[in-house]
C-alpha cells in the first residue's frame, strides 16, 4: 500500500497520527477499500461539512488496516476528506486483524445528548431540549440532522429560549399538545413576544377552557392538535404553521373563526431576520 513505506515494519498493531490528504484518502479508497460496506454519501457529507467548518478534531477513532493493506475502517472518513478537498489529522491503525472487525461498532451508540453531556459546555441536556432546538431550528421547512459539534453550537446560542420553552410548554398529556413542534414555536416566540401572553396561551392551550374571547386561538389550536396525528413533513409544518398562526393572534388578540396555518415565519430567530439595506 502506498504512503507506508516509511513506516517501521511489525506483526503487531500499531499506529501513527497521519496528516491524511484528499489525494491519500482518494488513493486508499480506490486501492485498499475492497471489503466494506456499501458507502452512504449522505453520511461522508456530513462529515465533510464538519471539516469544512473548522469541527473535525483528532480523536481516538481513525482509519484502520489488516495486515495485508485492507482498509477495515474509516471509509466514510476517507471521503469526507475527499469531498471538503481539505487536509485531516487522524490517526491510523495498522496490522488490524480481520477478526476485529466482529468488535468494531458493536457497541451501545452514544446519543448526542449523552455526547453533550460528557463533552460539558451545554449544562444538563436531554432528548426534549435536543428535540426542540431541531425542530426550532426547522421552523417551516423540515428540522436539519445535527452532528454533536452543531447541536452544541446551536443550544449554547439558543439555550435561553430552549429553557423558557421548557417552562412555559402546555402542562398537558394530550396528544400533540407539548410536542417538540410547540415548544419550538414558544422558543422562537421567546426573541419577539411578551413572555407573559406566551404562558397564558400556553395555559389556556393545557385548559381548554376560554375564559376570554381572545382566548379562541389557543382553543382553536387545541381542536386542531387534538385530532392530528402523525409524523409525515406535510403533517408537521402544518402542525407548526398553525401553532404560529395562533399563537400570533393570540398575542395581538385577535378574534379567528378558523385556524389557518401561516406560509411565512412569524418568529423569526435573530440570525435569520434580514439586515436593513442602505438606500
Amino acid at each position: 500500500m502506498n504512503n507506508q513505506t516509511s513506516l517501521v515494519s511489525s506483526s503487531q498493531p500499531y499506529s501513527q497520527v497521519m496528516n491524511i490528504t484528499p489525494s491519500m484518502a482518494q488513493r486508499w479508497l480506490e486501492g485498499a477499500n475492497t471489503a466494506n460496506r456499501k458507502l452512504s454519501l449522505a453520511y461522508a457529507e456530513k462529515l465533510a461539512e464538519e471539516i469544512r467548518c473548522g469541527r473535525w478534531m483528532l480523536t481516538h477513532e481513525g482509519i484502520a488496516f489488516s495486515p495485508h493493506g485492507v482498509l477495515l475502517d474509516g471509509q466514510h472518513r476517507l471521503q469526507a476528506i475527499v469531498l471538503a478537498d481539505k487536509p485531516i489529522t487522524m490517526v491510523v491503525w495498522f496490522n488490524i486483524s480481520t477478526d476485529a472487525l466482529l468488535a468494531i461498532n458493536c457497541g451501545k451508540a452514544r446519543s448526542i445528548a449523552d455526547t453533550l453531556m460528557l463533552a460539558g459546555g451545554c449544562g444538563q441536556v436531554n432528548s426534549y431540549d435536543l428535540a426542540t432546538l431541531r425542530a426550532m431550528l426547522g421552523g417551516l421547512s423540515s428540522a436539519p440532522s445535527l452532528s454533536a459539534a452543531q447541536a452544541s453550537q446551536a443550544l449554547q446560542r439558543h439555550r435561553e429560549a430552549i429553557e423558557f420553552a421548557a417552562v412555559y410548554r402546555p402542562r398537558s398529556t394530550g396528544r400533540g399538545i407539548s410536542s417538540a413542534t410547540t415548544r419550538a414555536v414558544i422558543a422562537r416566540a421567546y426573541y419577539s413576544a411578551d413572555g407573559n401572553r406566551v404562558a397564558e396561551f400556553c395555559k389556556v392551550l393545557a385548559s381548554s377552557v376560554a375564559s376570554r374571547a381572545d382566548d379562541e386561538p389557543a382553543v382553536l389550536l387545541l381542536h386542531y392538535l387534538q385530532r392530528t396525528v402523525g409524523m409525515r413533513f406535510d403533517t408537521v409544518r402544518d402542525r407548526y404553521a398553525k401553532t404560529e398562526r395562533a399563537l400570533w393572534a393570540y398575542l395581538r388578540r385577535e378574534k379567528l373563526s378558523r385556524l389557518y396555518g401561516t406560509s411565512e415565519e412569524l418568529f423569526p430567530l435573530p440570525e435569520e431576520r434580514k439586515v436593513p439595506t442602505a438606500a
